[in-house]
């Protein structure tokens, strides 16, 4: 069979577990967050996690953002009986709201409310061409001294084109969304919480 044919490549899913915290209880909730990481890292094609706390005057909501290398590896964490028992154990101060975003709008799910739309599309678009520019101005001359030049152009583009994937889904966009969340979400941005490190873990 011809390359049109071949099964594309699974993109990257994303789920964002939303939860108002009781006040005087996030204390709590970081160190759940903490241990819900710990869990998580244990599951197959897990990438990382990212973390948002409210940003006053808004109402006391936290974000955890778990993203996975597709949407098997993202069912097989959110359907487990671990998910179910930490949920039980944050509802002890916390009540739930869950989000899910997958494909290129997962770049941009930084939001500090659920109900937050994705940034407009000009946005997304000049975001994406920073994060192609950046990779593409590190990897071309990196690619002219090291790939022989018997390598056809195609052969070339397609591995231009592997490296530019892989690079801007898992270390260029989600920086940039972060680096840019003040102007992407304008004032309801939020704020990343640190959480508590984990004895022999490594922070995420």
């Amino acid at each position: 069979m011809g390359t049109a044919e071949q099964k594309a490549a699974p993109a990257p899913a994303t789920v964002m577990v939303s939860r108002q915290v009781n006040p005087g209880r996030e204390r709590e909730y970081r160190r759940w967050v903490s241990r819900d990481i710990g869990e998580a890292e244990k599951f197959p094609n897990y990438l990382g996690a990212t973390i948002l706390a409210p940003q006053p005057p808004g109402p006391n909501v936290f974000h955890l953002i778990h993203s996975f290398a597709d949407e098997e590896s993202l069912r097989a964490w959110t359907g487990s009986d671990v998910v179910y028992r930490l949920s039980r154990e944050a509802d002890a101060f916390s009540s739930l709201k869950l989000q899910k975003a997958t494909g290129m709008e997962a770049w941009f799910a930084l939001p500090d409310v659920p109900q937050l739309p994705p940034p407009p599309k000009w946005k997304m678009a000049l975001g994406t061409f920073a994060g192609a520019y950046i990779v593409t101005a590190i990897v071309i001359p990196l690619e002219t001294r090291w790939i022989p030049h018997s390598v056809s152009f195609f052969g070339t583009n397609i591995i231009t084109n592997i490296i530019m994937a892989v690079a801007m889904t898992w270390a260029i966009m989600p920086g940039i969304s972060r680096l840019l969340r003040g102007w992407l979400y304008g004032s309801q941005g939020g704020t990343p919480v640190p959480i508590p490190a984990r004895p022999g873990g490594p922070r995420p």
